[in-house]
């Protein structure tokens, strides 16, 4: 289940880093919290996008069918685990877009 959703945000990376000079994309666990880190050097996810991007038909890539996150989101809601997107420094050390996944209890 963690696969699919690795490669559906490591596979929108790759996409929003192809204009890019520096392509990085940073996996991380940060054992304290217990929670999964995955960003990129691409484009920040625009603040007001950020919980939008995982409802259902919602792409801001040209034709993005926008369903990966939508059910990334929804099978880590089934596994007790849940997955947002941030801007926060503490976070996104790429400053590109970043999502944590996390448990949700």
């Amino acid at each position: 289940m963690l696969h699919t959703v690795y490669i559906n945000i490591i596979n929108n990376a790759i996409y929003w880093m192809r204009n890019k000079d520096e392509r990085k994309i940073l996996l991380d666990y940060n054992k304290i919290s217990n929670e999964i880190i995955i960003c990129n050097s691409g484009l920040k996810i625009e603040n007001h996008r950020l919980e939008k991007i995982f409802d259902m038909f919602y792409s801001n890539r040209p034709n993005g069918r926008g369903i990966g996150l939508y059910l990334s989101k929804q099978s880590l809601n089934e596994n007790n685990l849940d997955i947002y997107a941030t801007n926060k420094k503490e976070y996104n050390q790429l400053n590109g877009a970043c999502f944590v996944i996390k448990s949700l209890n």
